[in-house]
């Protein structure tokens, strides 16, 4: 589950023919862990199905107060001065941005293969109308394919950083609702077109509901399920050149990497339930392996490291795979200190893939201190 800010702006940026891809590489490698390091939350990011030139995310804080410091601190910081000029090259337009309330308080979203976002415009008491929704609408919305659904309203509190415009004096409902995939979304609007109760309600609207289609990125935190099959790993199976990204210093908010690179050879056993590989950083001294196990029941896969200057097995990493990314987290400790660790596994086609590591030392914020880019060998 992914809790709900009490503040969420939702932003939409219009980008240049082609740059989606672009941005999405750069915001997820070097963006996500500054915002989340001030205490600002990536709640979303999303890739429109409809727009292939818009990129739309959310990005929420514990309170309007904290805001203009925390938006202070991130773009006058040094991974937005390091990385502003490429990504404000991929944008024609950055000043679509509702800032919106939770309708109800401690709100979570729960996993979602597609999102979508429905922006109704108001004339008459949000209350009313989200009194209306949840009387006559929510549970049909549901039964109709929604896996969840979270109403959001307009913050009437002005704009507190000027600097980054918002869309004010103008009142909305949006409902951010969750769908397995995009078939589920498609037969949930066939459903609204007939029903007969979304249409009254949405007659009291002051223009047409507008409807976003959106497809969660990579590192989305509103996310597909993860669960672990036999043979997520066999893509693996061979030999990587890997060029390693390491921080010098960790928890600390430094962004001075060590590079370094590595060579692996991977393995599948017992019918693709069990994947073993070994890596060695020549450069470095030492070498590691992993053992990676499947339990066919819970369908959830536990990854164990080995590092050959300790010989331990370290505690497992559990998780799964949803499409093409795979997402795993644990308990262990960064010298001596107890650390939530979470491995991001992405396999880019048959002859790539990434993996990082991030540690949090409260479960919220996260920083990425370990960068695998993976390049077949053979």
């Amino acid at each position: 589950m992914t809790p709900i800010p009490p503040i969420v702006e939702l932003r939409q940026y219009t980008l240049h023919p082609g740059q989606f891809d672009v941005l999405i590489e750069l915001f997820e490698r070097e963006l996500i862990e500054p915002h989340e390091a001030l205490g600002v939350h990536v709640v979303g990011i999303f890739r429109d199905l409809d727009a292939p030139d818009r990129f739309v995310w959310l990005r929420g804080f514990d309170d309007m107060a904290s805001r203009p410091a925390a938006l202070a601190a991130f773009y006058d910081g040094p991974a937005w001065q390091r990385h502003r000029t490429a990504a404000n090259a991929t944008m024609i337009d950055s000043d679509d941005v509702l800032l919106l309330n939770p309708a109800t308080p401690h709100a979570q979203a729960g996993a979602a293969g597609l999102v979508s976002i429905t922006i109704c415009p108001l004339r008459a008491s949000a209350g009313d109308l989200l009194d209306g929704f949840e009387r006559e609408l929510r549970a049909s919305w549901v039964v109709a394919g929604a896996s969840w659904v979270i109403g959001f309203v307009t913050d009437p509190t002005p704009n507190n950083y000027p600097r980054l415009p918002v869309r004010e004096g103008e009142s909305v409902i949006v409902w951010l609702s969750g769908f397995a995939d995009a078939a589920a979304q498609s037969r949930h609007a066939d459903h609204l077109a007939a029903s007969p109760e979304w249409r009254a309600w949405c007659a009291q609207l002051a223009a047409a509901p507008q409807t976003l289609r959106l497809a969660p990125t990579a590192r989305s935190s509103i996310a597909p399920e993860f669960i672990g099959r036999p043979h997520d790993f066999d893509f693996l199976v061979g030999r990587w050149h890997v060029r390693n990204r390491r921080l010098k210093q960790r928890h600390v908010g430094s962004d001075d990497w060590d590079e370094f690179p590595g060579i692996e050879q991977a393995w599948s056993h017992l019918g693709g339930i069990v994947s073993v590989d070994q890596i060695e950083f020549p450069t470095r001294g030492f070498s590691g392996g992993t053992v990676r196990t499947l339990d066919l029941s819970t369908q959830r896969w536990s990854i164990y490291w080995i590092n050959s200057r300790t010989g331990r097995l370290e505690p497992p990493v559990q998780g799964g795979f949803s499409g093409d990314r795979g997402e795993f987290s644990g308990d262990d400790d960064d010298e001596g200190r107890p650390v939530k660790v979470r491995f991001l596994w992405e396999r880019l086609g048959p002859d790539a893939a990434r993996w990082s590591q991030a540690f949090s030392l409260d479960g919220h914020v996260w920083e990425t201190n370990w960068i695998m880019e993976m390049q077949r060998a053979d």
